[in-house]
């Protein structure tokens, strides 16, 4: 489980860092493990938000984590699945947590309280890091051809994974746009769809009823 420790400085620090292959979906979990109490405040009582960036794209994009029921050695605890969302690309992903809480005094003043903490990067590698596994020239040539095999054989299993999260196998239809999706997921371009009576713009498909 790859996991991440917030302290009082607000430094997100990765404690138990494991291998996170590019188009992961649902293997690994992110695990973020929080202190209780900062600066006299009750962090379970605020709202937690993980913002990342993906290394290519730059696109922001943010999810809501949930906390645990039971403290994890003394500490609050969040998980999120490694979904095709956080690696879809490979290199270095930005994240970052916000923590947000709203109280309302007794004479009807609105507190509201925010914490940021510092980005740490989680790495993504390439499925065709497999391919950069050398034997070492010390082995014997069985040993060699075995381990070129092992990293081939990797290679073609995380392909095959990633072919099976990504593929479309089906179609979203949702007031007038039409998608492809894998799953659960929405992929690929939308394509409106319009009336006969209608001019199509761009990326439109005119429907002809009979």
């Amino acid at each position: 489980m790859y996991t991440i420790l917030l302290g009082d400085d607000n430094q997100l620090t990765v404690s138990v860092e494991e291998r996170i292959m590019q188009q992961s979906k649902l293997v690994d979990n992110l695990h973020f493990l929080v202190e209780p109490v900062y600066k006299e405040q009750d962090m379970s009582g605020f709202t937690c938000l993980m913002e990342y960036l993906p290394p290519v794209s730059k696109r922001y994009k943010s999810e809501i984590l949930s906390l645990s029921d039971k403290p994890y050695k003394g500490m609050l605890e969040y998980k999120l699945p490694f979904d095709t969302n956080l690696t879809a690309e490979a290199g270095d992903v930005a994240v970052q947590l916000t923590f947000y809480k709203v109280e309302m005094e007794a004479d009807g003043t609105g507190i509201k309280r925010v914490r940021h903490t510092q980005a740490t990067n989680i790495r993504v590698l390439p499925i065709s890091a497999w391919s950069d596994i050398i034997p070492d020239e010390a082995l014997t040539a069985l040993d060699q051809r075995m381990i070129a095999m092992q990293a081939l054989t990797n290679q073609l299993v995380e392909a095959n994974q990633n072919l099976a999260s990504s593929k479309a196998d089906g179609l979203l239809y949702n007031e007038g746009r039409l998608q492809l999706k894998a799953g659960d997921k929405a992929i690929g371009n939308t394509v409106q769809i319009v009336d006969s009576g209608s001019d199509p713009e761009d990326g439109t498909i005119r429907v002809v009823e009979f």
